[in-house]
């Protein structure tokens, strides 16, 4: 299982790599690296529980960035580009009384509120049965 994971994750990461280098034709560009914290709340059309999270965003030009965010129980890398976000990643999850490391992938959409301040509803699919697919909503503080 941890294969399958490390897999994801190089995967993930190369891809983010190819698309950061996607427009050869620019001569270097300054980039910015900005931490993030973030209130979420998964599924909340039926719970509004709170969760927080810690992650790192590039900023490779105007409209496109790439980066991570990790939970206690699930860790995910995301490309963006003007508000589209796209996220894969896995999510540690309970069965029969058993911890599994599960896929999770997830799209949707980021507004900025106000300078260093973002919102994004985003569609998450958990790759296991026992879970189904939710909306979650995010109002994150960039640094």
């Amino acid at each position: 299982m941890k294969k399958y994971i490390q897999t994801i994750i190089l995967g993930t990461f190369l891809i983010g790599l190819i698309f950061a280098q996607s427009d050869s034709t620019n001569v270097i560009q300054e980039r910015s690296i900005t931490p993030t914290v973030a209130i979420r709340y998964d599924n909340f059309l039926q719970d509004l529980t709170p969760s927080s999270t810690i992650g790192i965003l590039l900023r490779l030009d105007e409209d496109r960035y790439t980066g991570f965010d990790t939970t206690a129980d699930e860790v995910r890398i995301i490309a963006g580009w003007r508000w589209t976000v796209l996220g894969v990643g896995t999510k540690v999850i309970e069965v029969d009384g058993e911890e599994q490391t599960v896929g999770q992938y997830t799209f949707g959409a980021k507004y900025k509120v106000m300078e260093n301040m973002y919102t994004s509803t985003e569609y998450v699919r958990v790759d296991h049965d026992s879970i189904d697919d939710f909306i979650r909503l995010t109002v994150a503080i960039e640094f």
